[in-house]
């Protein structure tokens, strides 16, 4: 697969089917058209084209940082293991938010990218003032001889999938239904640092993770987990929050790996959040916060250890 970052490093592609967003996520919504890009492209032997930002239009208009389902590593390695042949990735900046639609579709995707075919989503708009919705954009198609595929919502359990639904649902907590909409479980990557290490005074060690900044974090509370550590996969209780009883000032998200004690101090480590077990809750002494974790580690290890051992 073939990353270009600017418009000016594009070269001689041949002609192409296109599909353009900014895929925050890659729900089963995205994988449509992405998969459609790509079918498509076989069919008629052409270039399949994902066209997105590596930020959003949302963020460079409110100039707030909006928090992201996945990294942009990862919707790379996504995109590539869908089976793209080249990803357009560029920042959305003042040339993107003043273009035109008719300049976007004749300097961009008929003079750089040679469109034949442009797959794009029901409530798709771009350029100035989001001007180039599917009806203009199926006008530019007769005018430049290029034609537009629009392509319905995907519904799941009565529910249109999007990514403000998915984030919805993480920051509700509610990750076991994540997986219907985002087409696997939510997952956030970030290097193991050291903390309090209060966790080990009562037997309870754990991995406390340095998270990139604009991730969106779950809401509060105690998760079951999958732990990915190198090529092997572990299982976890995750505390996300401010570990009151200990009079913590800041979020965290710390992990007690079972069946695990090695040093990984340094290391990147990846989770993957099965079920939301409980809210945080502030304790009256550490003995009795021992006691609920020991409550909440053998409920994870019975659930997701036996059951597969």
């Amino acid at each position: 697969m073939i990353i270009i970052n600017s418009l000016n490093e594009i070269k001689n592609l041949g002609k192409s089917v296109i599909t353009i967003g900014k895929f925050d996520g890659i729900h089963k919504g995205h994988e449509v058209l992405i998969n459609k890009t790509i079918e498509y492209s076989k069919k008629e032997k052409l270039t399949s084209i994902v066209f997105t930002f590596k930020n959003s239009p949302v963020s460079y208009f409110s100039n707030i940082i909006t928090r992201e389902i996945i990294t942009e590593v990862e919707k790379m390695n996504k995109l590539k293991s869908l089976g793209v042949d080249v990803v357009i990735d560029i920042p959305f900046d003042k040339h993107m938010a003043n273009i035109s639609a008719e300049d976007f579709v004749k300097k961009i995707l008929i003079d750089k990218l040679n469109v034949k075919k442009l797959i794009i989503g029901h409530d798709f708009a771009f350029a100035r003032n989001r001007e180039g919705n599917p009806s203009v954009l199926k006008i530019l198609g007769k005018k430049y001889g290029f034609i537009v595929d629009i392509v319905q919502p995907v519904v799941v359990n009565e529910v249109r999938v999007s990514s403000t639904h998915v984030k919805d649902l993480i920051y509700a907590g509610r990750v076991e239904e994540i997986k219907n909409y985002l087409g696997r479980n939510y997952t956030i990557e970030g290097k193991v640092i050291h903390a309090k290490q209060i966790g080990r005074t009562i037997g309870f060690p754990t991995a406390n993770l340095k998270l990139q900044e604009n991730l969106i974090i779950p809401k509060r509370g105690i998760y079951a987990t999958k732990v990915y550590i190198g090529d092997k996969v572990y299982v976890g209780a995750t505390n996300v929050g401010y570990n009151p009883t200990v009079n913590g000032e800041k979020m965290s998200v710390e992990t007690n790996i079972l069946q695990f004690d090695k040093d990984i101090y340094g290391k990147t480590i990846k989770l993957e959040f099965l079920e939301r077990i409980r809210d945080e809750k502030k304790f009256k002494d550490l003995n009795e916060l021992k006691i609920q974790l020991k409550m909440d580690t053998n409920y994870i290890y019975k659930k997701y250890i036996c059951k597969s051992s």
